[in-house]
């Protein structure tokens, strides 16, 4: 379960972490209603390796995805943000026999919580949930500038992106690197929003994944991760979104050798290199030009309104698609992972 971002403003403009839902307060010296900038940003990383028949080792197939939900304030530093990876493993012997599934374990670092054994299996100082939660606070009333820039040294298992800053260090010492890759991607993306009181970041994973049968069908695991941002105002109404989906897929042959590697890139980044309108000469839009539409749909709109959209059935027969007409006229792909991942978001904001 995803924590809560919930923005304070103070008459000093102070700002502040909090762990329940709230509205910016009003300044007493002032009327102007306050400005934040809020993006987030994913990096999808894999290590894929083949079997070995000699050295009795499986091949193996991980996929991270790392998102990042930052909100900055007019001198560009952070007011909250929120972290999480996602990372599914398939593992598959020599014969191409699947050994071990992602579809086995589909929760994010931060759902597993103490059941992710950092601190059972390491001389970690805390579990990874914790730690990513001081890296959280210790982000806070820094600019991006000094976070992007943060001094990084080597931890005790010889990892050398972790922090060196000795107040960081006491509450968390885990690798840097793709955080602070999904927060550059966030700050580069941020847009300004008015009226923003909190904001919040939701995912929801599921993977196939099957086995080389044959010198022709060949073993497969793809992970999909769809993740979802949305900022709300006082009033919980949405005011920015954002949604991309993370699809890796690693196949592999009957001796066990990888024959495909995932392409890193979201479905979002992929733009028109996704071919939706290519091999689907009916669809409205390109897959990104469809969620740009959903997203703008949803604006002005509870999470509660959005969630319980009315559902029909598209021309390919999926019958999780929009009926809504007006949504229709952009969007008519599958909603349920997009409808579980806002849900999550915006649960504990209410």
């Amino acid at each position: 379960m995803k924590k809560i971002i919930a923005l304070a403003l103070t008459a000093a403009m102070a700002i502040s972490m909090v762990a329940c839902s709230s509205a910016p307060a009003s300044s007493e010296e002032t009327t102007e209603t306050a400005t934040y900038k809020v993006g987030m940003g994913v990096v999808v990383g894999a290590t894929e390796t083949a079997a070995d028949a000699e050295a009795e080792t499986d091949g193996q197939s991980q996929i991270n995805t790392t998102v990042a939900l930052v909100v900055f304030d007019s001198e560009d530093k952070v007011v909250s943000a929120e972290i999480d990876v996602a990372q599914q493993t398939t593992k598959w012997d020599a014969t191409g026999a699947v050994t071990t599934s992602a579809a086995d374990e589909l929760r994010t670092k931060t759902e597993k919580g103490d059941d992710y054994n950092m601190a059972k299996y390491s001389d970690a100082i805390a579990e990874w949930y914790a730690q990513v939660d001081a890296f959280e606070a210790w982000m806070v009333g820094k600019t991006y500038d000094e976070v992007a820039g943060m001094a990084l040294g080597e931890n005790s298992h010889g990892y050398t992106d972790t922090p060196a800053d000795e107040d960081l260090k006491a509450g968390c010492t885990i690798s840097m690197s793709a955080f602070l890759e999904a927060i550059k991607e966030a700050h580069e993306t941020a847009v300004e929003v008015e009226g923003l009181a909190t904001a919040g970041l939701g995912s929801d994973v599921t993977a196939t994944v099957s086995g080389a049968e044959d010198e022709e069908t060949e073993g497969s695991a793809q992970v999909n991760s769809s993740w979802a941002a949305v900022a709300l105002d006082e009033a919980g109404n949405i005011v920015w979104a954002k949604i991309d989906t993370a699809q890796q897929s690693t196949k592999w042959d009957v001796t066990g050798a990888v024959t495909a590697n995932a392409d890193l890139r979201t479905k979002y980044d992929k733009g028109y290199d996704y071919n939706m309108a290519k091999f689907e000469p009916n669809a409205v839009g390109e897959w990104f030009e469809q969620i740009d539409a959903l997203t703008a749909w949803m604006t002005g709109k509870t999470v509660d309104a959005v969630v319980n959209m009315e559902l029909g059935t598209n021309i390919h027969d999926y019958t999780d698609t929009p009926a809504d007409e007006d949504l229709k006229a952009g969007c008519t792909i599958s909603m349920s992972s997009f409808l579980a991942a806002i849900a999550q978001a915006g649960e504990l904001q209410k």
